[in-house]
C-alpha cells in the first residue's frame, strides 16, 4: 500500500502547484510561471539533497537517465501541451494528454519485461478512463470545435503524451540503479530548467520572465509542491513496478478538481461524468493496488 499511497501523493502534490498557479497569475506569462517554478524546483531539491545526502557529483553518469527524463517531461511534454491548449483548446487536449499510462505500460512490457495481471491491466484502464472523463469536465471552460481547426493539430496533444510516457521509463531505468529519490528529482527537474532557459535566452524573451510579488509568492508555494512530487514519484518507483505506478499518475485531474472545489469553490464541479470519472477512477485504483502485478 505504501508506494500506492506515495503515487498518489504525488498527484496530489501536482494538483496543489496547478491550482496555485492558476490563482497566483494575474500579469505573468505562462512561459514565466513555467521558468520561475522550475527554478524553484532546483534549488529546493539540491538545497535537500545536500543536506540528506551530501556531495554525490562524482557519481553524475548514473544521473544520465534523470537527465533525458528532464527532457522529454515535464519540457517538451508541457510545450506540447500549451501548444495543444492554444490550438485546440483544453476540452480536447487534456483528455489526449491522460493518455499517456498507456504508452508507459506498453514501452515497460515491450522493454523492462514487466508483466500485468488482466485485473490489474482493467484497473489502470480504468484509472486513465476516469481520469480522461475527468480531464473533459475541467477543461470545458476553454472549449473549441474540431470543425474550426486543422485535425494535424490533434499530433500536439498526442506528442505530449508520448513525452510524458517516455519520460517516466527513463525515470524507473534511473532509479533502479540505486539513485535516492531527492537527488533523482533535482536532476530531472534541471535538466528541464536548463533547456527551459536556453529556450528563453535564445528567443530573445527573457525581459518577459517577470512576475509581481505576490505572483512569486504562488510560484514558490508551486515550486514547492512539485519539487515533492517528483520526490514522491521516485520513491513509490523504488518499491513497485512500473505498469502499477504508472496509471495512478493519471489521477491529477481529479485531485485538481477536488481541490479546485475546496478551496476557490469551483461552479457545478461533480456533474454527472465527473461522478462517473471518479468512480472509476477509484476503482481503478482498487483493482490496481489489489491485482497490479501478475
Amino acid at each position: 500500500m505504501m508506494p500506492i499511497g506515495m503515487a498518489l501523493l504525488s498527484s496530489l502534490m501536482f494538483a496543489l502547484t496547478f491550482v496555485f498557479v492558476r490563482v497566483g497569475v494575474k500579469t505573468a506569462s505562462t512561459a514565466t510561471a513555467l521558468w520561475v517554478t522550475l527554478f524553484i524546483n532546483v534549488v529546493f531539491l539540491w538545497g535537500w539533497s545536500l543536506l540528506a545526502h551530501g556531495w554525490q557529483f562524482e557519481h553524475w553518469w548514473q544521473w544520465r537517465y534523470f537527465f533525458l527524463s528532464g527532457v522529454f517531461a515535464p519540457l517538451l511534454g508541457r510545450l506540447f501541451q500549451f501548444q495543444g491548449m492554444a490550438k485546440l483548446g483544453a476540452n480536447i487536449t487534456t483528455p489526449l494528454t491522460l493518455t499517456h499510462p498507456v504508452i508507459t505500460v506498453l514501452l515497460a512490457i515491450l522493454f523492462l519485461d514487466e508483466h500485468v495481471s488482466r485485473r490489474g491491466l482493467v484497473g489502470g484502464l480504468l484509472v486513465v478512463a476516469g481520469s480522461v472523463l475527468v480531464g473533459m469536465q475541467g477543461g470545458q471552460s476553454a472549449t473549441r470545435s474540431l470543425r474550426s481547426v486543422s485535425r494535424v493539430y490533434l499530433m500536439l496533444p498526442l506528442l505530449a503524451s508520448v513525452c510524458y510516457g517516455i519520460s517516466i521509463v527513463f525515470r524507473k531505468i534511473g532509479i533502479d540503479l540505486g539513485s535516492d529519490a531527492v537527488t533523482a528529482a533535482a536532476v530531472t527537474c534541471t535538466s528541464s530548467w536548463l533547456f527551459a532557459t536556453l529556450h528563453v535566452v535564445a528567443t530573445g524573451s527573457a525581459r518577459q520572465i517577470r512576475c509581481s510579488r505576490r505572483e512569486l509568492g504562488f510560484f514558490v508555494l508551486a515550486g514547492i509542491f512539485s519539487g515533492l512530487g517528483p520526490v514522491l514519484l521516485y520513491a513509490a518507483l523504488q518499491r513497485e513496478s512500473l505498469v502499477v505506478i504508472a496509471p495512478l499518475g493519471a489521477t491529477t485531474p481529479l485531485f485538481v478538481l477536488l481541490v479546485s472545489y475546496l478551496f476557490i469553490r469551483a461552479d457545478e464541479i461533480f456533474t454527472p461524468l465527473v461522478i462517473a470519472g471518479t468512480v472509476a477512477t477509484v476503482t481503478g485504483v482498487i483493482l490496481v493496488t489489489a491485482y497490479g502485478l501478475a
